[in-house]
């Protein structure tokens, strides 16, 4: 397989930029390495840039991270599209997929019941999500998501965090202030955790040590998991096919030992089995 470029552009009313993942040269030598002899398909992920180490710009303005080597080892197995990645604020990529801007959803995508209800999930997933609450290091006064009653818990629109505590609220009154947020950015949430504009925010152990390592050891997990899961790309719910050749490579992925491979040498541990 030829080597995997990316290619930026702006794209529309949007102003996200778009990355090219093909093989090298011009569209007669992409179609060249397809069993029918014919052009590579563009296939465009709505993916993210800010959610390091998943999705983001490194320091010389290249999309990287988890997200993006995985695709790419994908887009090997699937020789007959060409992926085009489009960066979007993480509210907008279902929305995305919703009006045809994008094929796939690709920012680590969690099932929940109104998410199945509008789009079509993969069925092998590519990493375990093991939600907890998160406080600064030295608060004693929140371990469960009880203790969250009165208090104010950052949450980002449309994530499945923002679920879960949407479903506690309804149960309970509305007990939880919720501060939405649509930015990812690991030192906001840190300054807002230290001046006291929220209390908490709803994470993954080893988001949060990535946290520690980058800013200081400024934050802790507490309390049992209040939700367990796995990630999965995300198409419409029409796209059957391009949902089950997705499958179909990640599974080959995972038998031969290079999604494993990707999450440790990204991640810190192999965080690709089901929870």
């Amino acid at each position: 397989m030829k080597k995997l470029k990316f290619i930026n552009a702006i794209v529309g009313i949007l102003m996200s930029t778009t990355v090219l993942i093909g093989c090298a040269g011009n569209a007669t030598e992409k179609g060249a390495d397809n069993k029918s002899g014919t052009e590579a398909k563009t296939i465009v992920i709505g993916t993210g840039n800010a959610f390091k180490p998943y999705c983001y710009l490194d320091e010389s303005g290249n999309l990287s991270g988890y997200e993006i080597e995985v695709l790419k080892e994908i887009n090997k197995k699937l020789p007959q599209y060409t992926f085009e990645f489009n960066q979007l604020e993480f509210k907008n990529i279902l929305l995305s997929l919703e009006s045809n801007k994008v094929d796939v959803g690709a920012h680590q995508f969690e099932k929940n019941p109104e998410r199945e209800s509008k789009y079509l999930f993969g069925t092998e997933s590519y990493t375990n999500f093991i939600l907890r609450i998160t406080v600064g290091k030295d608060r004693k006064d929140i371990n469960s998501i009880k203790d969250l009653e009165g208090k104010k818990v950052q949450t980002s629109a449309g994530s499945n965090d923002a679920y879960i505590l949407e479903q506690y609220n309804k149960e309970h009154n509305n007990a939880i202030n919720l501060v939405y947020t649509s930015s990812s950015d690991a030192a906001t949430t840190i300054k807002n955790i230290e001046d006291g504009r929220i209390d908490a925010f709803v994470s993954i152990k080893r988001i949060v040590d990535s946290y520690n390592q980058t800013y200081g050891d400024k934050l802790k997990t507490v309390g049992d998991p209040i939700a367990t899961s796995n990630t999965y790309y995300v198409f419409r719910k029409d796209d059957i096919n391009l949902q089950r050749e997705f499958d179909k490579a990640l599974k080959e992925l995972k038998d031969d030992g290079t999604l494993a491979k990707i999450s440790i040498k990204i991640l810190g541990g192999d965080y690709t089995t089901n929870e």
